[in-house]
């Protein structure tokens, strides 16, 4: 009998040595003997913390408050008109082509993966300075954890200050007010920090088109000419982001 006890005795050793590998158990021993304890619910709670740690690495908040810089080029008479130039002459003007760093901001609105907001970005080209402002709309895929692709689109006015956006017309033209509108589209990526903030890398094309009214120098009537040209922009923006509320 005694020896069928301890048979049985290290069977029963192997057996729970071979259970607390796949569950974690305290053994304890006293007076009163032998005792095993099971995962306690703060354990079981921990665990799914840290299973759940992943997923939270998104991006959330209702109010994004955003700043952004990066540089920029402006190909500003990628499709260009000007009225006041006869048309056999359109082929003899320059091409305009600047660049510069370009800084911004932004107030953006959460809803799910979809964002609407307004975007306000200055431009500092040579010899003139684009500023515009819009309405900025946004898909974010926020079921990857860690890094968030984006696409953007933008609806945006424009107005210069400083010097023309065609050059050589500086004594021909004063008085030279210039305005304009514009559309753009955007990919990127977003990659959340820590729960309330985030940087972003996006790349930007935008078609904008500006009118330019001022009064004639040549005559002397003081008359006023409308000129115009279109051109397209590309731009890498570099965004830190605030994540507010929810």
């Amino acid at each position: 009998m005694k020896r069928f006890a301890f048979v049985f005795g290290v069977c029963w050793l192997l057996a729970a040595s071979a259970g607390a590998q796949g569950m974690p158990t305290t053994i304890s021993a006293d007076d009163s003997g032998v005792q095993l304890k099971g995962p306690s619910a703060e354990t079981e709670r921990a665990d799914d913390g840290e299973k759940r740690k992943a997923y939270d690495k998104r991006v959330g908040g209702i109010v994004w408050l955003e700043a952004t810089a990066g540089p920029s080029r402006f190909d500003a008479t990628r499709f260009r008109t000007l009225d006041i130039v006869p048309a056999q002459a359109q082929a003899l003007i320059p091409s305009v082509v600047v660049s510069g760093p370009e800084f911004g901001a932004a107030l953006r609105f959460r809803a799910g993966s979809s964002t609407i907001g307004a975007r306000f970005k200055r431009a500092d080209y040579e010899p003139f300075d684009l500023t515009s402002i819009g309405l900025d709309l946004g898909f974010l895929i926020r079921a990857v954890p860690y890094v968030h692709p984006s696409i953007r689109l933008g609806f945006n006015y424009y107005t210069t200050t400083g010097g023309l956006v065609i050059p050589g017309f500086e004594n021909l033209i004063s008085n030279v007010r210039s305005h304009g509108g514009g559309a753009s589209i955007g990919a990127g990526l977003r990659i959340p920090i820590v729960r309330w903030v985030s940087i972003a890398a996006d790349f930007d094309y935008s078609i904008i088109g500006l009118v330019f009214r001022g009064t004639e120098r040549v005559t002397g009537s003081g008359a006023t000419v409308t000129a115009g040209t279109a051109g397209t922009a590309i731009a890498g923006t570099f965004a830190l982001t605030f994540h507010l509320g929810g």
